[in-house]
């Protein structure tokens, strides 16, 4: 089952789980939001699963850490984004954001896969928007992060964003996911893969 919380900034907080294994994905300001969908529903977390390291979507880590003593997962190449409020945009916006307890954070590379009850989840690394930014598939789900929105891309104009690699990123979602992939994007509507081959104009011709 996938869970879709909305934060400030219009971030997109998903909470996925089979039966009372979860792991929540991106989480953003909802706070109490989060946690009381997961209380409600008596979930086992057995992560959080960070897309990439922006401060929108790393708002509710530290309050999660101390909640339920949750691993905080993020790719390797993207790992200083949490102790670095000027990589992760905090200064720029908000109060700085800085994950406190960092023995909870435990890095991947696209080799990781994460076991969700019979299930697992896998990571393609799409770097671009950052040089760390990954999307997570999930059965015939993928959560693309800033990567790919429904009918265009994230932005690269910010710190470690490169144009040319996420042009890249885009083919490879488009090579590995079917067509009738549904996409849950980081901020925004969700989406499928043969929607943005017909009307996005970043993957069309």
């Amino acid at each position: 089952m996938i869970k879709t919380i909305i934060n400030d900034f219009a971030v997109n907080t998903y909470i996925i789980n089979e039966n009372k294994e979860a792991y929540i994905i991106d989480p953003g300001s909802n706070y109490l939001g989060i946690i009381d969908y997961i209380d409600r529903k008596d979930f086992e977390i057995k992560g959080v699963l960070l897309t990439h390291g922006h401060f929108d979507h790393i708002i509710a880590v530290n309050q999660l850490v101390t909640k339920y003593q949750v691993k905080i997962y993020i790719n390797e190449k993207e790992k200083a984004f949490l102790s670095n409020p000027s990589l992760n945009m905090s200064t720029q916006f908000s109060s700085k954001i800085i994950v406190n307890n960092q023995e909870k954070v435990f890095t991947f590379n696209e080799k990781t896969k994460f076991k969700l009850g019979n299930s697992s989840i896998k990571v393609l690394e799409t770097p671009g928007h950052t040089k760390g930014s990954v999307c997570f598939k999930y059965k015939n789900f993928l959560f693309s992060g800033d990567t790919l929105f429904k009918g265009t891309i994230g932005r690269t104009d910010l710190p470690t964003s490169n144009t040319l690699d996420i042009q890249k990123s885009i083919r490879k979602i488009v090579l590995q996911c079917s067509d009738k992939t549904v996409v849950y994007p980081g901020h925004g509507t969700a989406t499928t893969i043969i929607n943005e081959k017909a009307t996005n104009p970043f993957i069309k011709g």
